[in-house]
């Protein structure tokens, strides 16, 4: 249902226009025309829920926003109106905590932006360190799957420490962001309430070059700035290049003890955030690097933030990975007796019942009647990129390339079938989209897959994990396996049956999604009460219908057969590496 409402406006000395108190129920909608004839930003406001906002241009949709994770959230759009145009925001609860229905909403346009700061005691950082632990210990099944009591306890002892001795929430983010690595769990979240940049300075202080991880060597990564594209940086205002892969590495979290994500994610993906978390914004920034065999060092002054957004969105690197990740799935002739599957994702369809399940279905089909037809003898399966998605997606690939039949797991349990701590548990979108607006309906969830409890856990109830029978049609010739460090759940799934069960040669980077097991199927996500600061993970703990194998090490993505590695030129070039050593492979044999 949509609430249009008439604003009544209030003249304030730095904001053109304010409303306050305004009321959103679940599923409910605002409307807010804006008021300014000229360029302001405008921000959207709500101690009770985490707000959507789109800006609708004559009717059409130009702008969607949900840059803030927690219930305190705040939404900042620059508006910058054309002559003539008819323009409208929307608003709506993308989530709200268990216990919280009504959200109560503010909307002001102003010419200038205070930056975000929370007053908050040592005393509360330190109790919300203890929710936290708390959370942990009651919902995740995955907390000593890699780590001992004894080590996190340990752990625990120190956070208390720096915790006491936090001045900003940033401080007390570090402390638990380090814990949350720590478990080893690709599907660990910890969040901010609002988006990082929204507490940091508007003055032009931000790193005027971009930043890329080619097998721990960072180099300049834009084109038509002071240091040149494809140098390697080895200091940032005195901090090493291997010092900033390691401390950007705490916020990023794979399964086990993986390291290549969390070592390359923060330079393609924390570079607007998570890198001012880390190392400030500075007026000056002295970049040492080096070039044609020689060190040069140069001084650049800072730039805006919005300068910086558009250099990280348009850096030499992006134009590979959108062309690579263009398609959730294609099918492609690579050259004579080669063709290649590319999987980007398993989040197009919600399961078999859904029409996009029955057109992959389909295109399976026709891909196998093409390798029967031209009798290929080589595929290629790509899942570079794949961050994973729906269970149904890749057994039903599986399924192609298995001549045995195989379950979705061994055995999956979680620790509880009636959700813990309810009063700080977020009813997410992920619940909102599937019906589930309270800990009721996510109870009966919970109580229809995990009936009954052996031993405190509660196991995945046999029908749910039967047993899935190879395709009428399997291709049985040569398999090359494609994978990076970003494969993770359902995509590292398939890709640890494919290593397990078939020829395939596994060509790349260890992937962030474990080999032998991890902690899926469902997110649940809290709210820390004096921070914001919201927490999640995968609740059930799943132990993968994977074979050991001598190269597989618990606590281990899935380990390559060949390690693909980035010389300088083919980073200019942007020379697809992984595909050009499966093509040599072939041409070996």
């Amino acid at each position: 249902m949509t609430k249009p409402f008439i604003i009544p406006l209030l003249l304030l000395m730095n904001t053109a226009y304010a409303q306050t108190g305004l009321e959103l129920k679940p599923g409910d909608t605002l409307k807010y025309t804006p008021k300014s004839d000229r360029s302001v930003w405008i921000s959207v406001e709500s101690g009770d829920a985490n707000l959507g906002v789109s800006l609708f241009m004559d009717g059409k949709k130009i702008k969607e926003q949900d840059d803030s994770r927690g219930i305190k959230s705040v939404e900042r759009l620059y508006f910058s109106p054309e002559k003539g145009k008819k323009y409208e925001f929307k608003i709506w609860a993308k989530s709200y905590l268990e216990k919280a229905k009504v959200a109560k909403v503010s909307v002001t346009e102003s010419k200038v932006l205070p930056v975000l700061k929370d007053q908050i005691t040592s005393g509360q950082f330190v109790e919300d360190l203890h929710t936290f632990r708390t959370i942990r210990e009651k919902v995740n099944s995955g907390l000593y799957v890699y780590r001992t009591r004894k080590e996190i306890d340990s752990m625990y002892q120190l956070a208390e420490k720096e915790a006491a001795n936090c001045k900003s929430i940033f401080d007390f983010y570090k402390v638990i962001a380090r814990l949350t690595g720590f478990e080893g769990s690709c599907h660990n979240y910890t969040d901010l309430p609002n988006h990082a940049s929204y507490y940091l300075t508007q003055k032009p202080e931000y790193l005027p070059v971009t930043l890329k991880n080619i097998d721990g060597r960072l180099l300049q990564d834009s084109k038509d700035i002071a240091v040149p594209l494809g140098a390697e940086i080895l200091y940032v205002n005195g901090v090493s290049a291997k010092e900033m892969i390691t401390r950007f590495s705490q916020y990023y979290f794979s399964d086990g003890y993986s390291m290549p994500y969390k070592e390359i994610t923060g330079f393609e993906r924390g570079m607007l955030d998570k890198f001012y978390i880390e190392f400030g914004t500075h007026k000056n920034y002295v970049i040492r690097y080096q070039w044609n065999g020689k060190e040069n060092e140069v001084s650049l002054p800072g730039i805006s933030l919005e300068n910086f957004k558009k250099l990280q969105e348009s850096r030499h690197s992006l134009t590979f990975d959108k062309k690579l990740l263009s398609e959730k799935y294609s099918f492609t002739k690579e050259r004579e007796g080669t063709y290649r599957l590319s999987l980007r994702g398993f989040d197009f369809a919600t399961g078999k019942e859904d029409s996009a399940y029955k057109k992959f279905s389909t295109f399976l089909d026709r891909m196998m009647d093409t390798l029967e037809r031209e009798k290929i003898q080589n595929l290629i399966v790509d899942l570079r990129g794949n961050t994973g998605g729906t269970g149904a997606l890749y057994e039903k690939v599986f399924s192609y390339l298995t001549q045995r039949p195989f379950r979705d797991s061994h055995y999956a349990y979680t620790k509880f079938n009636e959700v813990p701590l309810e009063e700080k548990l977020v009813i997410t979108p992920l619940f909102l989209t599937n019906g589930v607006t309270d800990k009721n309906g996510l109870n009966a969830y919970l109580k229809s897959l995990y009936p009954k409890a052996i031993q405190e856990k509660y196991y995945w109830a046999d029908d749910k994990n039967p047993s899935i029978l190879p395709n009428e049609k399997t291709f049985q010739g040569q398999l090359y396996l494609l994978v990076d460090h970003r494969v993770a759940s359902a995509a590292s799934h398939l890709a640890s049956l494919i290593k397990s069960y078939t020829n395939a040669i596994v060509i790349g980077k260890e992937t962030v999604g474990g080999y032998y097991e991890h902690n899926g199927h469902l997110p649940l996500v809290y709210e820390l009460p004096n921070t914001g600061i919201q927490t999640g993970f995968s609740i059930v703990h799943v132990i993968q219908d994977a074979q050991n194998l001598p190269d597989q090490k618990k606590g281990q993505g899935i380990i390559p057969h060949i390690e693909v590695h980035q010389t300088d030129q083919e980073f200019l070039d942007q020379t697809d590496v992984y595909l050009k050593k499966a093509l040599e492979l072939k041409k070996k044999q």
